[in-house]
Formats: structure tokens, C-alpha cells, sequence
């Protein structure tokens, strides 16, 4: 878990603010159920092999578990139900765990069902007027080679309470 991803973060918090400018990031194309999403690759910690979950007391449709991974414990959050996609799935050999960034030395998991390893680069939008789903909170939408993607945010996603639950969970480690 990189040193650098803080300082990067940083610089790129006040480019976050002037969404949908037509500016070129890179991305990591992931999928949950038939949907396809875009991830800022700066927001992306590391992405693991899925492993052995434990299940805790205060488990709920948001938090699934925690895992170790090299000695730091990790809550795996589950958003599927919340982007309208069946949530539940099985694990299988393309399953991959996105790592982000609570706060420093903190971090929260999600699995997606694939993702693209290749980098891609793709042009900022906002999105078109009239085609935003209710049940999306994004914000922005990524053309990637003709295209377009909503951009998958996970602060967008967690209310200030469920972070604090997640922080609640990580103490009690």
C-alpha cells in the first residue's frame, strides 16, 4: 500500500471538484453483473486476489466481513444492491477486490466480478441530460473508446455514518 497514493490523492482533489471538463484520466474498467463501471485509477489502492472473509458481530447489507491481507484488516463492503445489481454472487476465478483509502493507514474492500488490468484512458463528461438512472450516483461519465461508462465514485456511495461503522469495525481489531 503505496506511500505516494496520499500525496497523489491530494493533487488530484481540487481536479475532482471541476468534473465533467473534458479532461484525460486513467481508469480501471470493472464489472458487477452485466454493468460496466470506470474507476478513476488514483482512487484504487491495490487489486487483490479475493480471500478467506471473516464474518463479524456487527455484519450488515453493507459490510460483508473483513480480511488480512499482510497484517492490516480490511472491511468488504458490498454496493451491488445499492447500483442495482443481484447481491448475491458467487466468487470464481475472475473475481477480483478493489482496495481503497478511508483515511490514512485505513482501508475498505469491494469485489467485483471482473476487471480489466490494462489501463484506459478516457475523456471526463458529465452525463448526457435525462439519461442518469436514479438508482446511480454518478456523477460523471467516462468516454473509453466510444464508450461511455459512469464513473464509479466509492465516497459517493458511503454516508458519513456508514464510515464512521466502518471505522467502529476497524477499532474493534
Amino acid at each position: 500500500m503505496s506511500q505516494i497514493l496520499p500525496l497523489i490523492k491530494r493533487l488530484t482533489q481540487t481536479a475532482r471538484e471541476r468534473s465533467g471538463d473534458g479532461r484525460q484520466e486513467k481508469f480501471f474498467v470493472f464489472r458487477f453483473g452485466q454493468k460496466y463501471f470506470a474507476i478513476p485509477a488514483v482512487d484504487v489502492t491495490e487489486v487483490a486476489m479475493p480471500c478467506s472473509m471473516i464474518e463479524i458481530p456487527q455484519k450488515s447489507d453493507l459490510i460483508m466481513g473483513v480480511v488480512n491481507m499482510r497484517g492490516v484488516v480490511i472491511p468488504v463492503i458490498n454496493l451491488r444492491q445499492r447500483i442495482a445489481v443481484a447481491p448475491d454472487y458467487q466468487i470464481n476465478d475472475d473475481s477480483r477486490m478493489l482496495l481503497f483509502s478511508l483515511k490514512a493507514g485505513s482501508y475498505v474492500g469491494m469485489i467485483a466480478d471482473d476487471i480489466e488490468y490494462r489501463l484506459r484512458e478516457g475523456i471526463i463528461e458529465p452525463p448526457a441530460p435525462g439519461t442518469e438512472d436514479i438508482h446511480e450516483k454518478s456523477f460523471r461519465v467516462a468516454v473509453i473508446e466510444n464508450q461511455r461508462m459512469p464513473v464509479f465514485m466509492i465516497d459517493a456511495w458511503l454516508e458519513k455514518s456508514e464510515i464512521d461503522a466502518l471505522q467502529n469495525v476497524l477499532e474493534s481489531f
